[in-house]
């Protein structure tokens, strides 16, 4: 019986341990930092991000997925501080710009806060959200 029991409890644990571990592995944030974003921002209706990775890529995910652009960014402004950037692409198919101020930003929906405010510029549509840094200064 007593066997029993403790292979109950063990089997428990490895469980609850997995919810844990499942539960970890889909935070965004974290994943995003796991494949070599730098910098992740977030917004809403229609929901949207965008990942600058290490590799001067931009990852632009519109419209709750159904619309995805990867691209290597062309150019960076800095501002005086440093902190505050203009990544820009343009080619002869498309151009924007993804605009990171270091502003406070509220997220419209969650209440969640961010230390970036971002927008990401294109020619016809403007999208407003808030991003954080996933690398260690």
């Amino acid at each position: 019986m007593k066997k029993l029991v403790s292979i109950i409890a063990l089997a428990l644990i490895l469980i609850s341990f997995s919810f844990v571990t499942a539960a970890e592995s889909s935070d965004p944030w974290q994943r995003a930092k796991e494949r070599g974003v730098e910098f992740r921002a977030v917004g809403n209706e229609p929901g949207w991000h965008v990942e600058i990775t290490e590799d001067k890529r931009i990852n632009f995910v519109n419209d709750y997925g159904s619309f995805e652009l990867k691209l290597p960014i062309d150019d960076v402004w800095y501002g005086p501080e440093g902190e505050d950037k203009i990544y820009y692409v343009e080619n002869h198919l498309i151009q924007f710009q993804v605009i990171v101020m270091k502003k406070a930003y509220q997220d419209t929906m969650s209440g969640e806060e961010f230390p970036y405010q971002v927008r990401v510029l294109f020619p016809n549509a403007s999208y407003l959200g808030g991003g954080r840094l996933l690398i260690d200064d």
